[in-house]
């Protein structure tokens, strides 16, 4: 393939040396032949005023000796000839120079044969023949020389052409090898890498193809087998998908832009199929008529406009661009299009701007994008899923109608509807159901709201009912309490039957200064009274709550900021197993190193966000630090088991379990099993079942659980038969008085006896001196916490107290005595209280 390089390279070397040696034969010739007229016409010249002289005297010997002398000045010079009065001399060269030039050479050169005459003293004729022989060797000598020097130069091109086309034949044989042997199946092949640069490269991306390919048949291979039962299959899928791409292919194909053309005289040269379909025009038909009747505005603005800058466009103009135009359709219908129109320009003016040759316009139906335009403009006023108007339609709305209440002197009601335990039912039973009842509470608001009030979806399960001219806070209160009842009412969401209620808040204006924000903030305030006070009902708006509420709202972000400040703090409480006398493990408890208070203990704010996402994100921190402690306690104290209370709002989370894991797996050197939640038994009140499928899924994590405050709550047999708890929490105020009052002493061990009967263990909180954790032994409970143990410290100082610990000998008295089984015959106690537990 290569060799076939040498022709057309030996026809561009023989051009090029032929004109160049053309030219070179040429110069050379001209200048030789210049010098060579030059030498002749020195010699005449020279030769006349030596002879004149002699002429003179008519010294013949003279004159015969000065000819003879021009022979030897001039080596061109082949005879000279004198005629005068006296005779006529003669000197001709006997030996004439040889000629080495070819005859053809000396054809193509100017130099020839030389006469010149001229007339001497008045009465002699003097004579000169020159012979070009010299000048032509000297001429065909250089170009001799420039041949011998261009050969060499051809010899080493196509040395040097010869060598790379050996090498790339050589790099192209070792890639065909290659090749060929990979294509039957020697799928190891690979080239070896050295060589040229070019060699190496080629190398080392045949290899790396080979490899992908290699690795690509191996995976293949494997597959093969498990393809072959869906070969079929994915023929016939294949099949259809080929015929889905060809009408895909001819559906894009059709797709396009409108292109109209024209000529110089607003005359239409060609029409595409798009263009066609929009004016209704067919392309014979279109064909040399007007731009103006074929391309045809609805209004006379819009012609005008196209002939004028039509007109422009032929004088040279610049392209123009037009959106919102009417085309009338050659049928009589109207579509809404944006066109282009530019001048056609021939390729002879500099950048593309040549003379304009004709024009071009290119315009397409804008009338899905304009309807799209409207459909986000009502998008943008409106709630997608309810059709409601949404928040920013609502402050327009707002603001209009407290001008019209301030101007007309009515009160305007602003009330904000909250549909009750949204988000559990949204998260237990799905999105798509949630979504339903929401469609279908807009409905009866929109229903309820009719003409002269306004409804608006603020977001999520919120709404917003505007109610201008009710008489007085009764009149008001019925219709909020008519909503109230409708949104009461049964949602039927396909199979499902769902009961809900709603709560609202509801802030009136009567004239007073105060904007749109404001009032919806105060509806949003009541509505908050309205939830914590029971839901199911509403609270009109009380100004001397509002700062309650304020101080609430302020006292919640003091706390976020703490947590986002970092200074909250777990202290741990030791639980001791008294009859073996041993720490089995930590309850962590949360505390607040206030930057002016100092330490603040968690009811003084934690009951402050226990209904808000921020009890989430203290839940989180607390896992989190109680693990690390376990990650450096694990090495001394592996036993060790640390309590960690989490809120009933944190716990009943759809994501808790999935959240937990993650955690959990920040910490993979500490075993679940070393985790302790604890929880209230209140937290199972609304949803049993799901706090149910929560503790199962954490204990199959290897996390146990732990019923706190048990018996100061509800407290429900069924409950306590359906939570899978491993631990109950004897509160403290039953443990604390146990001594002295009669009455918590029986509810201490009827506790006790519970949790035998249900294979729980049980701990009791609240054992402040040794008394207590002897009777508790004697009652069957041995696991204990307490300020008699020792009270919550920093994590830094619970080595140092668990290695100073020392077990009450009382406790070890207590656990040599047989169990205390009935109370009816024990008094309440005295100063003797270790009565009841000495006697058996």
């Amino acid at each position: 393939m290569y060799t076939r390089l040498f022709v057309p390279v030996f026809f561009i070397i023989a051009t090029v040396v032929a004109v160049r040696y053309g030219l070179l034969i040429g110069t050379e010739s001209a200048g030789a032949n210049a010098r060579y007229q030059l030498e002749a016409q020195d010699l005449a010249d020279y030769l006349a005023g030596t002879l004149t002289p002699s002429l003179a005297t008519r010294d013949r010997a003279a004159l015969d000796a000065t000819l003879t002398g021009a022979l030897l000045l001039d080596p061109d010079l082949s005879g000279a000839q004198l005629d005068y009065a006296g005779g006529h001399l003669e000197a001709n060269r006997t030996r004439r120079a040889a000629s080495a030039s070819p005859p053809w050479f000396q054809r193509r050169s100017v130099l020839a044969p030389l006469t010149r005459t001229r007339l001497v003293g008045g009465a002699a004729t003097l004579t000169l023949s020159f012979d070009p022989a010299l000048p032509l060797n000297r001429v065909w000598a250089t170009v001799r020389q420039q041949a011998r020097i261009s050969a060499l130069n051809i010899l080493i091109i196509y040395a040097l052409l010869g060598a790379i086309i050996r090498v790339n034949q050589r790099m192209l044989r070792r890639l065909a090898q290659a090749t060929d042997r990979f294509q039957h199946g020697e799928h190891q092949t690979r080239m070896r890498v050295g060589g040229t640069l070019e060699e190496r490269a080629l190398a080392a991306t045949f290899n790396a193809m080979a490899a992908q390919v290699q690795s690509l048949v191996l995976s293949l291979q494997a597959s093969e087998q498990r393809l072959g039962d869906q070969l079929a299959q994915t023929r016939h899928a294949k099949d259809q998908l080929r015929a889905e791409k060809e009408k895909i292919e001819v559906t894009l194909a059709s797709i396009g832009d409108a292109v109209i053309t024209t000529d110089l005289a607003g005359k239409i040269a060609s029409i595409n199929a798009a263009a066609q379909a929009l004016t209704g025009w067919s392309e014979a038909e279109a064909r040399g008529a007007d731009l103006h009747r074929v391309f045809a505005l609805a209004n006379n603005f819009g012609q005008h406009a196209l002939l004028k800058t039509m007109s422009a466009i032929y004088a040279g103009g610049e392209a123009v661009n037009l959106r919102n135009q009417s085309l009338r359709h050659r049928g009589g219908d109207k579509v809404m299009i944006e066109y282009t129109a530019a001048a056609i320009r021939d390729s002879g003016g500099q950048h593309g701007g040549g003379e304009a040759l004709g024009s071009v316009l290119v315009f397409r139906d804008v009338s899905e994008t304009r309807q799209l335009m409207q459909q986000m403009s009502w998008q943008s006023n409106h709630d997608i899923l309810t059709g409601l108007p949404n928040r920013s339609a609502l402050a327009s709305r707002f603001e209009h109608e407290i001008a019209l209440a301030r101007e007309a002197g009515y009160p305007l009601a602003v009330c904000l509807f909250d549909l009750d335990h949204f988000q559990q039912i949204n998260q237990t039973l799905g999105q798509e159901l949630g979504n339903d009842i929401l469609k279908q509470a807009a409905i009866r608001l929109h229903e309820l709201a009719g003409r002269q009030h306004y409804v608006a979806r603020l977001g999520g399960d919120e709404f917003v009912l505007l109610l201008p001219a009710l008489a007085g806070h009764d009149a008001i209160g019925a219709a909020v309490t008519a909503v109230l009842a409708r949104l009461a009412l049964d949602y039927q969401c396909g199979p499902h039957t769902v009961s809900m209620s709603a709560s609202a808040g509801v802030a009136v204006f009567n004239g007073t200064d105060v904007s749109a924000d404001q009032l919806l903030r105060h509806a949003d305030q009541a509505l908050y009274q309205a939830k914590i006070t029971g839901r199911n009902k509403y609270h009109l708006f009380d100004s001397d709550l509002d700062e309650q509420v304020r101080t609430h709202h302020n006292r919640r972000t003091e706390v976020r900021a703490a947590l986002r400040d970092g200074e909250l703090r777990l202290y741990y409480q030791p639980k001791l197993d008294m009859r073996k006398g041993r720490i089995i493990g930590m309850e962590a408890l949360l505390r607040w190193q206030h930057p002016q208070r100092g330490v603040v203990g968690p009811m003084d704010f934690l009951p402050i966000v226990e209904h808000s996402d921020i009890i989430v994100d203290i839940g989180e921190w607390v896992l989190r630090e109680a693990l690390r402690q376990l990650l450096q306690w694990r090495a001394l104290e592996p036993h060790w088991v640390v309590s960690v209370n989490i809120a009933a709002r944190h716990f009943q989370r759809h994501d808790f379990v999935e959240r937990l894991t993650a955690i959990l797996a920040e910490f993979p050197d500490v075993p679940p099993h070393m985790l302790e939640l604890e929880i209230l038994e209140s937290s199972a009140l609304n949803d049993v079942g799901h706090v149910r499928a929560i503790m199962l899924a954490c204990q199959a994590l290897g996390i146990s659980f732990a019923l706190d405050d048990f018996g100061t709550g509800y407290s429900s047999m069924a409950y306590l038969k359906r939570l899978p708890a491993d631990v109950l929490k004897i509160d403290q105020s039953f443990v604390r008085n146990m001594l002295v009052e009669r009455e918590d002493l029986h509810l201490v061990s009827a506790v006790i006896g519970l949790a035998k009967a249900f294979g729980l263990r049980v701990i009791a909180e609240g054992v402040e001196t040794v008394e207590h954790g002897a009777l508790l032994m004697r009652l069957g409970c041995d696991l204990a916490q307490g300020y008699g143990i020792a009270r919550p410290m920093p994590a830094a100082g619970v080595m140092d107290w668990a290695e100073s610990f020392d077990s009450a000998h009382v406790w070890q008295a207590a656990a040599l005595l047989p169990p205390i089984v009935d109370l009816r015959d024990a008094a309440p106690y005295t100063g003797a209280q270790l009565a009841l537990f000495m006697q058996g």
